[in-house]
């Protein structure tokens, strides 16, 4: 299994100081995003599952993340 990770530009990071309220917004949207389709992954049906070409255990390992992890 190969996992990737998403590269924010500097102005994203959280680890930024001076955040403008828009990035963190849109940090916070991002978050919201990630979660809210980690959500719908964990309930798609096993036939859904194989028309997307991707196992349950894929599914389970990408849903269980936390929300920060990309």
């Amino acid at each position: 299994m190969t996992t990737t990770t998403l590269k924010l530009p500097v102005q994203y990071r959280a680890d930024t100081p001076a955040l403008g309220l828009s990035h963190i917004w849109t940090l916070f949207s991002l978050w919201y995003d990630r979660a809210h389709q980690r959500y719908q992954l964990s309930e798609l049906s096993p036939e859904q599952l194989k028309d997307i070409g991707i196992t349950r255990n894929i599914a389970h390992a990408e849903a269980t993340k936390p929300f920060w992890q990309s």
